[in-house]
């Protein structure tokens, strides 16, 4: 390979500049200096997320562009559910030997696509080599008052904002490299795992309705333990309810693929829908009742009149067991 095609960062620079050129009005300064400069009043929410090659994701799954779109959204999401709207972004990149600036720079026009669909700017970032491709985005949103994950009350309903399992769905049509008969809806598991869409206007209707929230990465049942446990409750997922929510196309799919569609719900992951408490007198138009808020603690399954422990959510063990899955 041509060293003028491998990526060099003086010119990568001018070519990330060429690509992040649209500012929003909290960006006074992008990139090409030392630092961003950036003007903004009241309160600020800040994330951080990292996709590493080989533990989120696999090259051959999903182009430069997915993974720009992807890495980017998995941040933004956990400005989303609490109740932020999102206002610039820093994007580093490590990359191997032979990455190509064609290359870094499809990757960028995917975080751009994804910045422009949230009303975001990358302001800028660090480029560095290393032995595999990994994008760390992080991410300030603005926000009025946040919504933690620590105020869920007894009596208050479980909200689900945005769909469960369809990304987790996508996962397994990769691993299995067929989709047998159920083609459109493998197409749509596909875009869910490759293209997930942070829930912007479902987090901002939660604001000032919400007393908890938190954004489902790493599958329903484990990151309701999180809220749980910070609040200091017992959650109740109703499984008709549940259920009720993942559609038929989803139930079909997951069969074709030799698992449940509750499955993939509760324990697949990366679905960056959001889960939300608050009183019913509050509830948004849109959102599903999937649950209740009750004193106990832990994460509960019921079906009727049965309750059951829900097992825990995914743990990622890192390394090529598990690519695609949680964060």
């Amino acid at each position: 390979m041509r060293r003028s095609q491998t990526v060099q960062e003086f010119a990568a620079i001018a070519q990330l500049r060429a690509i992040f050129r649209d500012q929003s009005r909290h960006v006074e300064l992008g990139i090409g200096d030392d630092a961003a400069v950036l003007s903004s009043a009241g309160r600020l929410v800040w994330t951080i997320d990292t996709a590493v090659e080989h533990v989120h994701f696999e090259r051959g799954w999903l182009s430069l562009a997915d993974l720009g779109w992807r890495s980017f959204h998995a941040a933004a999401s956990d400005v989303c559910a609490m109740g932020g709207a999102p206002i610039a972004a820093l994007s580093s990149v490590i990359f191997p030997a032979g990455f190509r600036a064609s290359q870094l720079a499809e990757l960028a026009r995917g975080q751009r696509a994804a910045a422009r669909a949230l009303g975001c700017t990358v302001a800028g970032g660090n480029l560095s080599r290393g032995s595999e491709l990994s994008v760390t985005s992080t991410l300030l949103g603005a926000v009025s008052r946040p919504i933690l994950r620590s105020g869920a009350k007894p009596g208050d309903e479980l909200w689900l904002c945005g769909e469960l399992g369809w990304a987790a769905a996508g996962l397994r049509v990769l691993q299995r490299g067929r989709t047998g008969a159920a083609k459109a809806a493998a197409r749509r598991a596909l875009a869910a795992f490759r293209r997930p869409q942070a829930q912007l206007a479902a987090g901002l209707a939660l604001a000032g309705r919400a007393r908890a929230a938190i954004d489902i990465s790493d599958g329903l049942a484990g990151d309701a333990a999180h809220l749980a446990k910070d609040s200091g409750v017992q959650l109740v997922l109703e499984l008709p309810a549940l259920r009720a929510s993942l559609g038929r196309a989803l139930v079909t799919l997951a069969e074709r693929l030799g698992t449940a569609a509750l499955q993939l719900a509760l324990y697949g992951g990366e679905d960056y829908a959001l889960l939300a408490a608050g009183p019913m007198r509050k509830r948004p138009a849109g959102v599903r009742v999937i649950g209740r808020v009750q004193q106990g603690r832990g994460v509960w399954l019921s079906e009727g009149a049965t309750l059951t422990p829900a097992a825990a959510g995914f743990q990622h063990s890192g390394g090529r067991k598990a690519p695609g899955v949680g964060r």
